[in-house]
């Protein structure tokens, strides 16, 4: 080799070094970044020249690539895990909101108005004809129904927020599966198609969106051999390359959230991120203490009415409804049907219930939407009755293949619910017209209601049954902080492991730059040292 290859060894010292520098120096400005992972030269011995046939001399160093220190496994189990943390935040965040509604911890909640209710026929049991005592339970009667109104519209309100969140998080989502694509359009035409894995800031950059789309929503990715990653939820296409399908919250007939995507209905796949928890959480609350209430409120005014009836007022007449009578809410009558509802269902099973009809809508099958169990299919007739939960409706016209009606005695139960006495002469406290006003029997009859079992609460009391749906939100709300809890724990510790296999170390990066400050500077100085020799070559 001629002196002059001195140069070129000093020069691929200078250039190796120099790349390195930049390397350790992009790596120390990072050391913040979310998601960002250590990089690192690669060098590699330059292709020695032939002295002869068996003798090499070396030609100094390449830069043979620079490497990302990427964990696919880590990765993988940080997506993961930021799917289950995302669902349990949203848990715990909207199920403490509805504990709070019921406001039972500082006895201000429907419980202590529940029993000052009935505490207040038992006053009037006392004094029959007296008429403060009269007043004032229909003071306490409408202040119980105003709480229960407040209970209900504080649920309500949470389920509010959370179909707001719903499509919040969808529109976020869009945006993340965007710029995905965009990334995936820079890293291809950076890497030209090879996968190489030299985009390493890109691919950082995506892998950040990809753990945030994460937290959203539950998805499965995968990379392409062009080095693109392809994301699909509920088995249907996100991101495809540099293209992106829309994600959409569209309300069904039930008042509920679906999601599509591709134009497919996909909302029974996602039960993961926070998407998932919003979809779970408002089922939970929905078939949980928002039901339960409006059965616990149903039930009163089924068993109050009923009661109130088999009494007398102080003018010898029989009672009435003390509260307004329960009303059915009927969902998705289609046009071509009608249906009859009966005026008095003071008897039926508080149940919601659906007449499913069948794909020819010539058979209808009658399903109980809480236990989920169904009639056998029978014969549709316009105009004949259709019995169920103690009630008989009638259906007329012509049934499109796959209708159905929802009849709930339970949706407005509390919207409804308010006392319909305004005379307090009308209170029927005796249970013997001639014995007016003396008789104290039905007053004694209505006060002992409180510790009767109701069939339609599962033969519990009044207070035992709204005790179970307190203890049923306070037990749904512990259960979902300590899901919380345990899963944000491990998250912190799958991101400390990514940390520890991918992320900077201050100290290591300090020592590289000093080790590759002294390499540059001893490139250096075999340049300088060539260029000695060189210069007492030309001066002989």
């Amino acid at each position: 080799m001629s002196l002059l290859g001195l140069f070129e060894i000093g020069r691929s010292a200078i250039g190796a070094s120099q790349t390195a520098i930049n390397t350790t120096s992009h790596n120390i400005a990072n050391v913040n970044t979310p998601g960002y992972n250590r990089q690192e030269v690669v060098l590699s011995i330059a292709s020695p020249v032939a002295l002869g046939s068996s003798s090499y001399l070396g030609r100094g160093v390449s830069v043979q690539a620079i490497r990302s220190s990427y964990n696919q496994f880590l990765q993988a189990q940080l997506v993961g895990q930021q799917q289950v943390s995302g669902r349990s935040t949203v848990l715990s965040q909207s199920l403490s909101q509805v504990e709070q509604v019921f406001n039972e911890v500082q006895g201000m909640g429907l419980g202590s108005y529940l029993t000052d209710y009935f505490n207040s026929w038992n006053d009037v049991a006392m004094s029959p004809d007296s008429q403060p005592q009269r007043t004032l339970l229909l003071q306490k009667a409408t202040s119980l129904v105003q709480v229960a109104g407040q209970v209900e519209t504080g649920i309500k309100d949470s389920l509010t927020v959370i179909d707001k969140s719903i499509g919040d998080v969808v529109s976020r989502v869009n945006t993340l599966a965007t710029n995905i694509a965009k990334l995936n359009g820079s890293i291809l035409q950076a890497e030209g198609g090879s996968n190489s894995a030299s985009a390493n800031d890109l691919r950082n950059q995506r892998d950040v969106l990809l753990t945030q789309l994460a937290d959203l929503t539950e998805y499965t990715s995968y990379v392409n051999t062009d080095g693109t990653v392809g994301v699909n939820i509920g088995m249907r296409n996100l991101v495809n390359r540099d293209q992106t399908n829309t994600l959409k919250n569209v309300m069904n007939n039930d008042g509920n959230q679906d999601i599509y995507l591709d134009d497919v209905k996909i909302t029974s796949n996602i039960t993961k991120g926070q998407l998932g928890g919003l979809l779970a959480v408002n089922s939970s609350i929905q078939s949980g203490p928002l039901l339960s209430l409006r059965r616990l409120i149903a039930s009163i005014t089924q068993e109050v009415n009923l009661q109130h009836r088999a009494g007398f007022d102080l003018n010898s007449a029989a009672g009435g409804d003390f509260f307004n009578n329960l009303q059915l809410n009927v969902k998705n009558v289609s046009a071509g049907l009608s249906i009859t509802l009966p005026a008095d269902i003071s008897t039926m099973a508080l149940n919601d219930y659906k007449i499913q009809f069948d794909g020819t809508g010539a058979n209808y099958s009658i399903i109980n939407m809480q236990t989920g169990a169904a009639t056998a299919p029978a014969a549709y007739v316009s105009g004949n009755p259709i019995s169920f939960g103690g009630i008989t409706v009638t259906v007329t016209g012509v049934a499109a293949a796959n209708d159905s009606i929802t009849v709930s005695p339970l949706t407005d139960a509390i919207k409804n619910f308010s006392v319909a006495i305004t005379d307090s002469n009308e209170v029927a406290a005796s249970s013997v017209a001639a014995e007016v006003p003396g008789n104290n029997s039905n007053a004694l009859l209505m006060a002992g209601m409180s510790e009767f079992s109701v069939a339609n609460l599962g033969a519990t009391t009044f207070s035992e049954y709204y005790g179970g749906i307190v203890s049923l939100a306070g037990t749904m709300s512990a259960a979902a902080a300590d899901s919380l809890r345990f899963d944000n724990a491990i998250l912190a510790d799958v991101q400390n492991k990514r940390e520890a296999a991918s992320g900077v170390s201050l100290d290591e990066e300090a020592a590289n730059l000093i080790r590759f400050q002294r390499s540059f500077e001893a490139g250096a100085r075999m340049i300088s040292t060539a260029d000695e020799l060189m210069q007492t070559i030309l001066n002989m």
